[in-house]
């Protein structure tokens, strides 16, 4: 009988343990399905559609503008047969324009306009 007992509280516990793993099995497997099912109305979303469409099919909506920023290009505009005053001060500051960071002279030209005026007349 003693033996019994104990066979049974060794299944009980067994039971129990096999319970807990499936218990955490089934939150595991309902959290999957949640951050699938989130996944999936973010895919059927007017935002996904229209992220897209302009990332992969080159679309974009009325009254959008698209600016591509691309890296320096190594073409000089300082030559030094210019005879003319304006055209070198044109091309020193349009130089100088190549060689600061892109972020920089898109703060010049968004944020500080009066200040890109004032950098050209300086050259």
């Amino acid at each position: 009988m003693a033996f019994g007992l104990s066979i049974s509280f060794y299944r009980n516990l067994i039971f129990e343990e096999t319970l807990g793993n499936l218990s955490k099995r089934n939150q595991d497997l309902r959290a999957q399905i949640d951050s699938g099912l989130n996944e999936l109305e973010y895919y059927k979303s007017l935002q996904y559609r229209d992220k897209y469409a302009k990332e992969n099919l080159g679309r974009i909506n009325s009254r959008e503008k698209v600016l591509i920023l691309t890296e320096e290009s190594p073409i000089s505009y300082l030559v030094n047969d210019q005879p003319d005053r304006s055209k070198r001060r044109e091309a020193a500051y349009k130089q100088y324009l190549q060689n600061i960071p892109t972020i920089e002279h898109w703060k010049l030209y968004l944020l500080d306009y009066d200040g890109l005026e004032r950098l050209k007349r300086s050259f």
